[in-house]
């Protein structure tokens, strides 16, 4: 999973480093860090492994763009921020162990922790109830250790936990990212600003939906209970086809009931649904108020269930109705996801308390599962250099009017970009296009194809039958069934080689949500794959037309510079590599120039590399 996904807030660029992070690797950073390898990099940033000398710890270093440095303002911000998240120190966090400015660039150092994100985890499938519950308990351990320090989070997420399995604990929570949500949230504005709000609308509270809402522990409390939800039931509990709408959901619809959204056969223990409602009250003053009535509450309801002492048939965490009830808006105006003709409303199933002794098995099952991975799993010495660091999901920024504001990677969405909303415009997407948001988008500058074959053709030409427009592709392709309603269920079926029910979906997919540049993208890659070059050029172009960042893209640029191979699409390549792409293409065509095992390709890259400026 890419660890990070930057903001739609791009700073001006400038310096070579932010087309080339790699142009860092080697360098010793005011004499203390060595940077090892660049991990990931975006429009705020790029993230790089360090090792600290003399004592060769491995840290994690985030340099922000140079640009950021030419803003007094920001700068103030910046020190100040990073001195708050430094006194964050409490095994359920990941804190800032030093920062400052090196070579004009503003950067932070933290402790370098491998392992997987928690959004890669809920991605795989849902978790056990009591796997939840004990992921949950670290995550407002944290919190409540954070609050105390005055510290909100603001965008609590899956993909803002990070989890590494450690000798004699399993499961270890890490919760990234605090206070940068806050400091995006400043950009280039007075960092006072009552209207300014930031998070991801997946996980966003009512209040943070509103300009000036109160945001404070009980905010961190809701993403809480949404994330609790989501693992146990694998899917989030409110999902609709733009921003707007979901964020009327968190404001005012129903907590749906976690017996509608999972396996009948999985056993949910009493008490757990009644966690995520006060959890997730729409009012704060109905929530938990703090991270450690929270933790007292799990752990009354898994005490028991750990030891095998007693059945929980006890009531917990007592929730008023009216609390989770519509509160501040009719949803039934707003454009929520449904399920389709086809597919019947979910029925309710009733449930006994007698799931008690299938619970406690899955507790030993998986407890025995981390005893046999503990035992087995490789040192953390031996952790490969690109495991996931500890620097997770930046914003995507956008100015909404009614409201306020998102591994990867997902509502019908590809990924949980954090959003910067001003309750004082007209609804638009950050990057120039689309609507919603980012809802059903990924950071260009790291979307990438997830089939898992794409980079093993070598043709060098188009295929002989490949259509010449999107149309008479359109016309050409066999009917297949759309098996896939969300964007992560036709990535899977990329990944399961259902090339052509992914295409299907995905266009489907795409006339639901015209605006989107992530559609066209995956649409692209498809059509790379298969050949159709000119199709996938034209699918390109439309992804760049929405979101102007997918110029920078290198698996569309890398795809692009090989239609150079072909004469049926090297003029259409070279155009479009000159006009559309612009400067954008001139380091991947300059690499290509030295690489490219094709002759033709290595010229006209060459060329190209010359001319474009």
């Amino acid at each position: 999973m890419d660890p990070l996904i930057e903001s739609g807030d791009s700073a001006p660029r400038g310096d070579d480093t932010e087309t080339d992070p790699d142009r860092r690797i080697g360098q010793l950073v005011d004499e203390r860090y060595t940077i090892l390898a660049a991990m990931a990099s975006g429009s705020m940033g790029a993230v790089y492994k360090a090792e600290r000398v003399p004592v060769g710890k491995l840290v994690a270093i985030k340099f922000l763009h140079a640009s950021y440095a030419k803003d007094a303002e920001f700068l103030g911000r910046f020190e100040r921020e990073t001195r708050v998240m430094s006194k964050l120190a409490h095994p359920n966090c990941v804190s800032v162990v030093d920062f400052g400015v090196w070579e004009g660039a503003p950067y932070l150092v933290m402790e370098y922790v491998a392992g997987t994100t928690l959004r890669s985890l809920i991605d795989e499938g849902q978790l056990p109830p009591a796997r939840a519950l004990l992921l949950t308990r670290q995550i407002a351990a944290g919190l409540a250790h954070a609050h105390a320090q005055g510290v909100v989070h603001r965008d609590v997420k899956p993909a803002n936990i990070m989890i590494s399995q450690e000798v004699g604990t399993g499961d270890h929570v890490r919760i990234l990212d605090f206070g940068l949500a806050r400091l995006r949230g400043n950009v280039g504005r007075d960092a006072t600003q009552a209207n300014v709000v930031v998070g991801t609308p997946n996980y966003m509270a009512p209040e943070q939906t509103v300009g000036g809402g109160t945001i404070d522990a009980r905010t961190d409390i809701y993403a809480v209970g949404v994330v609790l939800f989501e693992m146990c039931a694998g899917v989030r509990p409110f999902s609709a086809d733009d921003t707007m709408a979901l964020l009327g959901m968190h404001r005012a619809a129903p907590i749906p009931k976690l017996a509608d959204k999972m396996e009948e056969a999985v056993p949910i223990p009493d008490g757990l649904q009644e966690i995520i409602e006060k959890a997730m009250a729409k009012s704060p003053d109905d929530r938990f108020q703090t991270a450690i009535e929270l933790t007292e509450a799990i752990d009354e309801l898994v005490g028991p269930r750990l030891t095998g002492k007693e059945e929980l048939s006890r009531p917990h965490a007592k929730v008023d109705p009216a609390a989770v009830a519509s509160t501040l808006l009719d949803v039934r105006s707003t454009k929520v996801a449904r399920p389709t003709a086809d597919e019947p409303p979910p029925t309710k199933r009733k449930r006994s308390s007698a799931g008690s002794l299938g619970f406690l098995a899955v507790v030993l099952a998986g407890a025995a599962t981390a005893a046999w991975y503990i035992k087995m799993r490789p040192s953390s010495s031996d952790a490969p250099a690109d495991a996931a660091p500890m620097i997770a999901t930046p914003p995507l920024a956008i100015d909404a009017s009614a409201i306020a504001p998102v591994d990867a990677a997902e509502v019908p969405l590809a990924s949980d970009a954090t959003i910067t909303v001003t309750v004082d415009g007209a609804a638009q997407d950050g990057s120039g296009g689309g609507s919603g948001g980012g809802e059903i988008e990924m950071d260009p500058e790291s979307a990438t194809n997830p089939d898992p074959n794409a980079d093993t053709q070598t043709a060098e030409d188009e295929a002989p039958d490949a259509p010449e427009t999107p149309e008479d592709a359109e016309k050409r392709a066999p009917p297949e069934p759309v098996l896939a309603q969300t964007v992560p269920q036709a990535i899977q079926l990329i990944k399961d080689g259902k090339r052509d029910l992914a295409i299907a979906s995905l266009r489907a997919l795409w006339k639901q949500s015209p605006n989107s540049a992530y559609l066209p993208f995956l649409l692209g890659n498809l059509y790379n794959d298969r050949l159709w070059w000119s199709v996938a050029m034209d699918h390109y172009k439309a992804a760049i037309t929405k979101n102007g960042k997918y110029r920078g893209n290198a698996v569309l640029n890398r795809n692009v510079i090989r239609m150079l191979a072909s004469p049926k699409t090297v003029k259409k390549a070279t155009g479009f590599l000159r006009s559309t792409i612009g400067r954008s293409a001139v380091p991947y065509l300059r690499i290509a120039a030295k690489n490219e095992p094709n002759e033709r390709v290595r010229k006209q890259a060459a060329a190209l590399a010359k001319s474009i400026r």
